[in-house]
């Protein structure tokens, strides 16, 4: 049997009032167990451009539907908008701002309450980046990657370099940063960020 191909054509202004909408209808206290259909049949078009959207893990998540209306997760709102998505754990409220748990599509998790502090300016040595296509990861979730890969955070690293090459006849990101006397060099794809190589140097 042939599978229905659905395809679901929005405009970005059209999405952020839907986004309104259904942030809005999250803040009633009543919680409920509900049974919704995840549907990778559907395809998401933006602006006339077709997107695939991924978790924290680089893993695709495709549209829910629920009572004739489609859902996409809050990490995929903010790839749209260009925001970063916070988690606030003891007022249980995601927030989007400019700029980047029980939540697992957070870029970050604020658990005391207070509001999240400007992350320290690293010097960083960059050169002018091309804006990244749909489809390709930016040069700040190029940055969180090989973070994760090394198991720090931003607060504990100083990046000596940060920028979009060309390697072999493809794009990469080059990220470098170091923590104490420890140097850590990572290739990361533009298209879809994965590792290309790794290096850990310990003076």
């Amino acid at each position: 049997m042939k599978r229905l191909n659905k395809k679901i054509s929005v405009s970005a202004a059209a999405l952020l009032c839907v986004l309104c909408v259904a942030v809005g209808g999250c803040a009633a206290t009543v919680i409920q167990t509900i049974q919704a259909e995840l549907r990778p049949d559907f395809t998401v078009v933006i602006d006339g451009t077709e997107r695939t959207f991924k978790n924290v893990n680089g893993e695709v998540v495709d549209p829910i539907l629920y009572n004739g209306s489609t859902y996409l997760p809050i990490r995929a709102i903010g790839e749209i908008m260009g925001k970063e998505v916070t988690w606030y754990e003891d007022q249980k409220r995601v927030e989007l701002s400019d700029k980047k748990s029980t939540v697992t599509d957070a870029d970050k998790i604020v658990t005391d309450g207070s509001a999240p502090t400007a992350k320290p300016q690293n010097p960083v040595a960059q050169t002018q980046q091309t804006a990244p296509v749909s489809g390709e990861i930016t040069l700040d979730r190029a940055k969180e990657i090989a973070l994760q890969k090394a198991g720090l955070t931003v607060a504990d690293v100083t990046f000596t370099e940060a920028k979009r090459d060309r390697d072999d006849g493809r794009e990469v990101y080059d990220i470098e940063f170091r923590r104490g006397r420890t140097e850590y060099s990572a290739e990361i794809s533009v298209s879809d960020g994965a590792i290309i190589s790794w290096e850990v140097d310990n003076d």
